[in-house]
């Protein structure tokens, strides 16, 4: 039987790639089910919890990827930006993302919820109104992300596509900010219009479908090419 050495260490090379992509998916679906079991046992019980300065100081060292609870301060509404466009039930409108100036007297970005599409152009008035006292706001805290595919934000236009903490803080002249942000689903007081995000938030755990695909691959190249070695050799017989 010919084997020819080229393509046999390339296609094995190929398999061993997508075998090894998938075994690291595994790997992912492990770690990221230890964060949701940790994420749920903090919901237990954790209504009424405070962020403290050494929780939120773990998160930003790396010692912890997610946190739930409340914080406490008041919002810097001058400095609010909308993201977006985002889609609520099928309507299209933003995130309104508020500057919360905390207790400890640093800066912790919270991400108030959905508002429609008409906030674009009475942002000021409405940000007015809002509480200009002490707040709380709970919530989960974790790193933002956003797709590859968003557009990039402009600042000088105050156009916001993703949730930058570093380039907003730089736009807004904000001093000692969290890199992580609240996503509340309750304020008080409550604001207006604003619908918030949904209780026991919990990451997306998709690993487990990406190493079948990885897997799959790997057995399709296998089967592709054990098929290209049985017409070669039928051609050689």
């Amino acid at each position: 039987m010919r084997i020819p050495a080229l393509q046999t260490f390339t296609a094995l090379c190929g398999v061993a790639i997508l075998v090894t992509l998938g075994t690291w998916q595994i790997q992912r679906l492990q770690w990221k089910q230890d964060i949701i079991a940790g994420l749920e046992k903090s919901y237990e019980g954790a209504k009424f919890n405070d962020l403290s300065q050494n929780l939120l100081q773990d998160l930003e060292k790396g010692n912890a990827h997610f946190a739930y609870g409340a914080a406490r301060g008041h919002w810097q509404k001058e400095k609010a930006i909308l993201l977006g466009p985002r889609t609520n039930d099928g309507r299209v409108g933003y995130h309104l993302l508020i500057p919360m100036a905390l207790e400890d007297g640093k800066t912790l970005i919270v991400n108030t919820g959905w508002v429609s599409d008409m906030w674009k152009d009475t942002l000021g008035e409405r940000l007015a109104v809002l509480p200009s006292g002490s707040v709380q706001a709970r919530g989960v805290v974790h790193a933002p992300d956003w797709s590859s595919m968003a557009s990039k934000n402009s600042p000088a236009n105050d156009l916001w596509f993703r949730a930058d903490v570093k380039e907003i803080a730089a736009a807004k002249q904000l001093k000692d900010v969290y890199s992580h942000i609240l996503y509340a689903d309750n304020i008080e007081p409550r604001l207006n219009d604003v619908a918030a995000h949904e209780e026991k938030w919990l990451p997306r755990n998709k690993h487990l479908q990406y190493a079948l695909f990885w897997y799959a691959m790997g057995a399709v190249l296998a089967g592709v090419f054990g098929f290209y070695l049985r017409d070669l050799n039928k051609k050689n017989v």
